[in-house]
């Protein structure tokens, strides 16, 4: 495309009219998409409640799965457990501070079942 059709093709280029409706598609179609979205964090929060046959919910799976992941040594997993933890800055993605967490478990057997154990 050559220059002269690029500036053509500019918004500042264009009638009022154009204008208008080119900002009158955009905002609907953001409408839509954050629509869209809301619908899908809606379904994603409903079905993460959701319990399963042997009673937990898939949030509480979701969450055994990445402690099993970062005790495994997959670094990504640790990395999203410290953002769920607010202890990782969002710019510089470096740990604030150690985090420090208390587990009480009264049977050291059943967190390695629950740990361990495929769904």
């Amino acid at each position: 495309m050559a220059k002269e059709d690029i500036v053509k093709y500019q918004f500042n280029n264009r009638t009022a009219e154009e204008q208008q409706t080119i900002a009158t598609m955009g905002g609907i179609a953001s409408g839509k998409a954050r629509k869209e979205k809301a619908t899908m964090k809606k379904t994603l929060e409903m079905l993460l409640d959701e319990k399963n046959k042997k009673g937990k919910t898939y949030r509480e799976l979701s969450t055994l799965g990445l402690i099993k992941g970062a005790v495994d040594g997959k670094a990504e997993n640790y990395k999203i457990i410290l953002q769920l933890l607010g202890e990782l800055t969002q710019d510089l993605n470096a740990v604030v501070e150690a985090p420090t967490i208390n587990i009480n478990i009264a049977d050291n057997e059943d967190l390695e079942k629950v740990l361990y154990e495929k769904e």
